[in-house]
């Protein structure tokens, strides 16, 4: 079981350093092949794949320490069987040094590199000296073990100790300060709950709860959303109960909380400009009870397949699903919607702790360009909606700049107190007196570390013609 679980670990690993796959879509991908192999063995899988991605600047910089050679410069298959090795002798306490560095060595010697086997076994050895007789079996707490280590091979950098990139460690210092910067950072490293949320047109929330407790799942409400539950000790979603029937979606409490912000009603007509993988445009079919329509688009085939895959799952006949580009005005929408759901590509820094490879991803540079594509979707949206529509602008990251400075632009642009009648505003790409208002009915930012749920944002707006 070790040897074939550690082979599978490297592939993906390989896949997601070699190829630039992300490691969600890697993992899962190796996960559906083994589906029915041990719970172990799937675990091992999981939690190494995402431990070794998520720490793997610390990583790293501690091979970096006892190599001569740099890491770009190693072969593929040597600079992740190290990562993978050392990974497990500073987290995997169930797991003896000695038959890390062993199996290590004989993956190499397997793949026909003997002559690397020896470079293999000295930097995993040396590494685990450091170890030796230093306590670090004693703490469980992923966060507080981080900072062992930081003192056991006398790293000083936070960003190196959490793994993040320098620029975003001066970034959440910028606009949170150094005590906040340090939970966000931490959070990524925390033990954290499946959240799921009932298909309440199949099951209530109690019966859903039940159904978990009878196959022994651990089980909390949500914290933000009336319809979420937390789940512990799952190592595969496909397998949790009534996933197959449709009974639940897998959706954060911050994204829930947003959809049910908009007071969706039966007999409602929807619209999901960027729904993949369709979470929104789900539940809010959901809402309407097998009433009134939801209109859930993305831009590609790929993105649509997704969505399309999950409705079917949750049997929600009231959703049609469509490719579109959000940034094109589509005129056949002017004024037909009552709610219109804007959830814009954006940096993700508020899920780094989930999809632990986009802080490697991300750079500064890139804040421009996904403001840029916001501000046309919004533009659009706005005049998809009727009067006294809601238009629902969220996103999956904690910067302000493309939060809540996107937010006051829209407020500069149409709302009550913006340009004046009949002025030409760049911003906003139309002419002011466009006969409506938007006022801001609330707004929300969940900051994880902080809050007990992912970082999301969300602001809630209105539109009354004039």
């Amino acid at each position: 079981m070790a040897d074939n679980a550690r082979e599978i670990v490297l592939d993906v690993l390989i896949d997601i350093d070699s190829n630039g796959t992300f490691s969600n879509i890697a993992l899962d991908k190796a996960l559906r092949k083994v589906q029915f192999a041990e719970k172990t063995e799937r675990a091992y899988i999981t939690r190494s794949v995402e431990g070794v991605t998520e720490t793997r600047l610390l990583l790293d910089h501690i091979i970096g320490l006892f190599s001569k050679v740099k890491l770009n410069k190693m072969r593929p298959l040597i600079r992740n069987v190290i990562r993978l090795g050392t990974y497990e002798m500073l987290f995997m306490d169930s797991v003896p040094i000695r038959a890390t560095i062993s199996e290590c060595v004989k993956i190499v010697k397997k793949h026909n590199m003997m002559n690397l086997s020896g470079f293999t076994n000295a930097i995993l050895r040396n590494i685990s000296r450091k170890i030796v007789d230093t306590g670090l079996e004693d703490y469980k707490e992923m966060a507080e073990r981080l900072e062992k280590i930081g003192e056991i091979f006398d790293i000083k950098d936070k960003h190196i100790i959490y793994s993040v990139p320098k620029w975003l460690e001066e970034f959440f210092n910028d606009k949170f300060g150094k005590d906040k910067a340090k939970l966000i950072m931490r959070d990524s490293f925390r033990d954290k709950k499946l959240v799921i949320r009932a298909n309440t047109s199949k099951i209530s929330v109690d019966e859903l709860t039940a159904v978990l407790k009878e196959k022994n799942l651990e089980t909390s409400p949500g914290r933000y959303s009336k319809n979420c539950i937390r789940i512990g000790n799952v190592d595969f979603v496909r397998r949790i109960p009534g996933y197959k029937a449709g009974l639940f979606s897998v959706q954060a409490e911050s994204s829930a909380s947003a959809v049910e912000a908009l007071g969706i009603e039966k007999d409602m007509k929807v619209l999901d400009l960027c729904a993949a993988p369709g979470g929104k445009s789900c539940y809010a079919a959901e809402l309407l009870k097998g009433t009134g329509k939801v209109i859930s688009r993305d831009i590609s085939d790929d993105k649509i397949e997704i969505i399309s895959d999950n409705i079917s799952r949750l049997e929600l006949d009231n959703v049609e699903v469509l490719t579109g580009d959000a940034t094109v005005f589509e005129e056949s929408y002017e004024g037909q919607f009552d709610a219109v759901i804007a959830d814009v590509p954006c940096s993700g820094l508020g899920v780094i702790g989930k999809k632990n490879d986009i802080k490697y991803r991300v750079k500064p540079e890139d804040f421009d360009s996904l403001t840029e594509i916001s501000r046309e979707i919004l533009k659009n949206a706005v005049r998809y909606l009727k009067d006294g529509g809601k238009l629902l602008f969220s996103t999956c990251t904690i910067n302000p700049g493309e939060n809540e400075v996107i937010a006051k632009e829209l407020l500069e642009c149409y709302g009550a107190d913006g340009v004046k009648e009949k002025e030409l505003n760049d911003s906003c790409g139309l002419n002011a007196d466009n006969g409506f208002i938007l006022e801001k009915i609330s707004e929300k930012t969940f900051i994880q570390g902080i809050d007990e749920t992912d970082g999301f944002y969300y602001a809630l707006f209105k539109k009354r013609m004039k």
